[in-house]
């Protein structure tokens, strides 16, 4: 989460976070990050990390809930699809440079 997004929220904002994959493979790690605790502090945010995990006992009621919001269209899919099979390699790393956005599918 940026900081720019922390400054944005309002006093006593909540937030959950689940993942930093943008950062998982930097040099440095999460040092290249902003320090957001200032912010924390002076804005009295709560912030909260999380594993999918923790709802496991639920998954079967998110996956339908999902499936109700995407088909009555309050939830937009967005996926970026490669044709053809040969095309699967640059598909694969463009996971890794940002070439997609949302779902990654190769159509074969």
């Amino acid at each position: 989460m940026s900081a720019a997004v922390m400054a944005a929220m309002n006093t006593r904002g909540r937030v959950s976070v689940c993942g930093a994959i943008s950062h998982y493979n930097d040099v440095g790690g999460y040092s290249k990050t902003t320090d957001v605790l200032p912010l924390c502090v002076f804005k009295e945010l709560m912030v909260e990390g999380f594993l999918v995990t923790r709802w496991a006992s639920r998954w079967m009621e998110g996956i339908t809930a999902m499936a109700d919001w995407i088909n009555s269209g309050e939830v937009k899919v967005e996926e970026t699809v490669v044709e053809g099979f040969e095309n699967t390699p640059n598909a694969f790393i463009g996971l890794f440079t940002g070439e997609n956005t949302g779902k990654m599918i190769v159509k074969i």
